[in-house]
């Protein structure tokens, strides 16, 4: 039975990283928030293991984390920094420093349930935010002036504004009647922590291989964590190697100045799917995170887009007076639909582009970086985007907290 009603200035449903940072965000301009989520984080860090479930965090999406009060609460021995890069496709590589282009750091690996924990223990101590977790929805009404929301067992929540964070299957967006664009890679990403003969102090490094891309990326201990993503039924049989077969698998493929692979922890495996949505408004419900676009995870730029997506919507509302946001949701929709159809779009190319027979699309793609390591410009341009801290980021990925 229902059990009253509560009113709100904005509901967000979804409670990941960019979900709850968004509404961090929006709570900071004196806005009543309620957050639900079927599930409330609490990660508690294993001794002496990672979660396989890790993420490169840009300089631009860290600034985000900072203002939505997270990043301050992770426990920064969890924290792996790292400041050069190296990409390398056939015979040609690009690579890249921080400190040539006056970063302390390209960017963190951290892990996703630590990111999410972090942000909601600051979501817990905000008083303008209300979390409904765990909860779920049974009825939505998009109506001219306002949102309800009617809880499974709870109240029910009016708002005038609905943010759709709810991933990439998303169930607001779908009662929306927003149609998707969707490419299924018949791909998996395998993931989890290898040892290599050098300690990884701050390598952020990447192959282009014939099965597909393979990155190691720094762990704080000094392991790697691989993303390597190649054909579905290849992935699941390296799964099931042990770990000796796996590391002679896995340096017949990489030669990266880490040395060889001795030794490989616990593999997982997750399914590739680009999903893109044709728009991102409809009435008063605006998406974001994976609701709005998923991408392949070439280039580790997933949740860096969400939180991106999270400074824009607070942005172009920061002047909302509460009643028709449509004119802040028409910016907000130009704005990121079309990053999502060029970020997306660009890793959607390469890697279809690399997956040419006969090893052309590789060479094709080592071309590119050899120019690209030649012209300062395009280099600098690179690492703006990637870092998101480029002229067309949010003002808080660019010059961060105010205060």
């Amino acid at each position: 039975m229902p059990l009253g009603s509560l009113d709100f200035d904005v509901i967000v449903v979804g409670g990941g990283v960019a979900g709850a940072a968004c509404a961090a965000l929006l709570a900071l301009q004196d806005r009543r928030v309620a957050l639900v989520d079927a599930r409330r984080p609490s990660f508690r860090a294993p001794d002496g293991e990672y979660d396989p479930r890790v993420v490169a965090i840009s300089p631009g999406s860290r600034r985000v984390l900072v203002g939505a009060g997270g990043w301050q609460r992770l426990n920064t021995e969890r924290l792996a920094p790292y400041q050069r890069m190296e990409v390398h496709s056939a015979s040609l590589q690009v690579a890249f420093a921080a400190a040539e282009h006056g970063l302390d750091e390209l960017g963190w690996i951290a892990e996703i349930p630590a990111l999410e924990t972090a942000v909601w223990e600051a979501l817990e101590h905000d008083k303008r935010v209300q979390l409904f977790a765990p909860g779920g929805w049974e009825r939505v009404e998009l109506v001219q002036n306002l949102v309800r929301l009617q809880l499974i067992d709870g109240p029910q929540l009016r708002a005038g504004l609905l943010v759709a964070a709810d991933g990439a299957r998303s169930r607001l967006r779908r009662h929306a009647g927003i149609e998707i664009d969707e490419w299924h890679y018949n791909q998996e990403a395998l993931i989890g922590p290898v040892t290599t003969e050098q300690a990884n102090r701050g390598l952020a490094w990447q192959r282009f291989t014939e099965h597909g891309p393979l990155a190691l990326l720094p762990l704080p201990d000094g392991r790697s964590s691989i993303v390597w993503s190649q054909p579905t039924e290849r992935s699941r049989t390296l799964r099931e190697l042990s770990s000796d077969q796996f590391a002679e698998e896995i340096n017949r493929h990489q030669d990266s100045p880490l040395g060889a692979v001795t030794a490989a922890g616990n593999l997982h495996t997750l399914p590739l799917v680009r999903r893109r949505a044709r728009r991102l408004v409809q009435n008063r419900l605006v998406l974001m995170g994976d609701a709005a676009r998923s991408v392949h995870p070439l280039a580790g730029q997933g949740l860096n887009l969400g939180l991106l997506d999270a400074a824009a919507l607070a942005e172009v509302l920061e002047h909302w007076d509460g009643k028709d946001p449509s004119p802040a949701l028409k910016r907000y929709q130009r704005w990121r639909l079309s990053q999502s159809t060029l970020i997306g779009g660009g890793i959607h190319a390469i890697n279809e582009v690399v997956r040419a027979p006969a090893g052309l699309g590789r060479h094709l793609l080592g071309l590119g970086f050899g120019l690209t390591g030649q012209f300062w410009p395009l280099r600098e341009a690179f690492v703006a985007r990637a870092c998101g801290i480029d002229s067309d980021s949010p003002k808080l990925a660019r010059v961060g907290p105010t205060a």
